[in-house]
């Protein structure tokens, strides 16, 4: 004698990571301040468009390199100001200083 239980419970099925939310995560940790920290910005982007239409995760990656890759930009726009700014010869002269005054 067998006994009908009916259906199972559904089982879910865990949804697929980004990959180019993992690459612009890792792009953003290596490149932070400096170009490639851009590139992380634009992937992070592109990456959040597709784990939504895709239904993916790795939102919170895509997210985390989107910020970095923000405070990347500003921070390359902020040097390059003060360059501007400060003047490159400046620059260069204290570069010549310390590379004096360290022994290199």
């Amino acid at each position: 004698m067998t006994q009908d239980y009916g259906p199972g419970a559904p089982v879910s099925v865990p949804r697929e990571m980004n990959g180019l939310a993992i690459a612009s995560f890792v792009l953003a940790i290596v490149g932070f301040c400096s170009p490639l920290g851009v590139l992380a910005l634009i992937l992070g982007y592109v990456a959040k468009s597709q784990i939504k239409s895709r239904n993916n995760s790795g939102s919170g990656l895509a997210t985390a390199a989107i910020v970095l890759g923000w405070i990347t930009l500003l921070a390359l726009a902020a040097f390059v100001i003060a360059l501007v700014l400060g003047g490159w010869d400046t620059w260069m002269d204290r570069w010549d200083e310390y590379k004096r005054d360290n022994g290199y």
